[in-house]
């Protein structure tokens, strides 16, 4: 299975937006197979970008607590703007390749250009 820097983006998304601050079971995504969002979360947590409390992550295990880490945050924080996410995925793709270092690269590029450019910068 090929990663999918949308469905990254959604359960991170979906994982913040839970009131609890953790979710007790793997989101649901429109549009992605329950399969695809276990592998992607999989690869979430491998990352650091998210902690989860059960050590067995079979598909048909219910997640005990499933949250955002520091660096979470941080990464969802650079690419949560829909129109810098739309510039860091064309960029991504010119270059031919992504990592989540790369995407994050490309969207506080991005954000620092935009403060420059409102006359913010220091």
């Amino acid at each position: 299975m090929r990663r999918d820097s949308d469905l990254i983006r959604a359960i991170l998304l979906a994982v913040e937006a839970d009131d609890r601050c953790e979710v007790l079971r793997l989101p649901r995504i429109e549009g992605f197979s329950p399969e695809a969002v276990h592998f992607h979360v999989h690869l979430l947590i491998e990352k650091g970008l998210l902690q989860t409390a059960l050590p067995d992550r079979s598909v048909r295990q219910p997640w005990m607590c499933l949250r955002l880490t520091w660096e979470g945050y941080d990464f969802l924080d650079h690419i949560r703007d829909p129109a810098v996410w739309r510039s860091v995925k064309r960029a991504a793709r010119k270059v031919g390749s992504w990592s989540i270092e790369t995407l994050a690269a490309l969207a506080k590029a991005m954000i620092l250009a935009k403060v420059e450019a409102m006359g913010l910068a220091a």
